[in-house]
């Protein structure tokens, strides 16, 4: 195995053990933040009974329960994530919703899939992809497993196209946003707690996020090319977004910590004093914004590509 392959190896390994104990607040916060996204990739999907569905990295099993719920009573949905914290959650719920025997779990690594040629009608995959140090040989894997015709919708976090109308609302939204932090009455996240670590623990952030999740408002145009060589066709984009706001900063910090790849490893990783410091200035900031009747926001937005094999 090559140099960069050991270290591709090394942060999928280190990525997936950060999110081991964060299952509940992962599954929580996901319902809270990211339900509407689940949602509108599954109906992207169209799925239909009886189909057997993939869900690449699966995390809780928020997409996977919601499409074994679409497929039945036939249907099958395997759920693949490298957390084995988080899918031992994922079953738990599945077995709670009474929907275990329709959605599996099982750890496996996206890029190198342990499954049959062409078994699978479709391929479902949220925020996953960011997560990978090669996206491109996982979208390969994807394919392979896909049989011919079937169907392939990833979402990954990002903003609306600029040209489009939801994009002219965002930048509108971004230039109002400038003038209420600039009065002190907005905290964005998870750019507020990745400030605070960024400044109070500083580190490389190569360490943190992949590639792909490093490119910014790149990502989504970044996406569309990748498909193509795996192999995809029909390719068409979508986006969803919204903004929620919290009213206690405990849960604001509790958003954060479990969705920002950097807060979440970088205070993993720390002291405890540490921690404790950064937490005192969080709290400072959240309660100097309330105090003049500002907002603890959290905006969340997929951008969709769904293709066919």
């Amino acid at each position: 195995m090559s140099g960069r392959e050991d270290d591709g190896e090394a942060f999928k390994t280190r990525d997936a053990a950060s999110y081991d104990d964060r299952g509940e607040a992962f599954d929580r916060f996901t319902e809270r933040l990211t339900r509407p996204l689940a949602d509108r990739l599954v109906a992207l999907a169209a799925l239909g009974a009886g189909e057997r569905v993939l869900d690449v990295g699966t995390g809780t099993g928020v997409v996977g329960r919601t499409a074994a719920r679409a497929v039945s009573p036939d249907g099958h949905v395997l759920g693949v994530d490298l957390s084995q914290g988080m899918l031992d959650f994922a079953a738990a719920k599945a077995a709670e919703a009474g929907i275990a025997e329709r959605f599996e779990v099982r750890r496996m690594d996206a890029e190198s899939l342990d499954l049959a040629d062409r078994s699978f009608d479709v391929a479902l995959s949220l925020f996953a992809l960011l997560h990978l140090p090669d996206p491109r040989r996982a979208l390969a894997q994807i394919h392979r497993v896909l049989r011919p015709g079937g169907r392939l919708v990833v979402g990954i976090g990002g903003g609306p196209p600029l040209a489009s109308r939801s994009g002219v609302r965002q930048a509108l939204r971004h230039v109002a946003d400038r003038l209420r932090r600039a009065r002190g009455t907005l905290l964005v996240a998870p750019d507020f707690l990745e400030s605070l670590v960024e400044r109070l623990l500083p580190g490389s952030r190569e360490r943190e996020e992949s590639a792909l999740a490093r490119h910014g408002a790149g990502r989504a145009p970044a996406l569309a090319p990748l498909l193509r060589d795996a192999g995809f066709v029909d390719i068409r984009t979508d986006w969803l977004g919204h903004r929620v706001e919290f009213a206690d900063p405990e849960e604001f910090w509790e958003a954060q910590r479990t969705f920002s790849s950097v807060a979440r490893k970088r205070l993993g990783d720390a002291s405890a004093q540490s921690v404790a410091a950064i937490r005192h200035e969080f709290d400072a900031a959240c309660a100097a914004v309330q105090r003049r009747g500002g907002t603890l926001a959290y905006p969340v937005g997929a951008c969709y590509v769904t293709a066919r094999r």
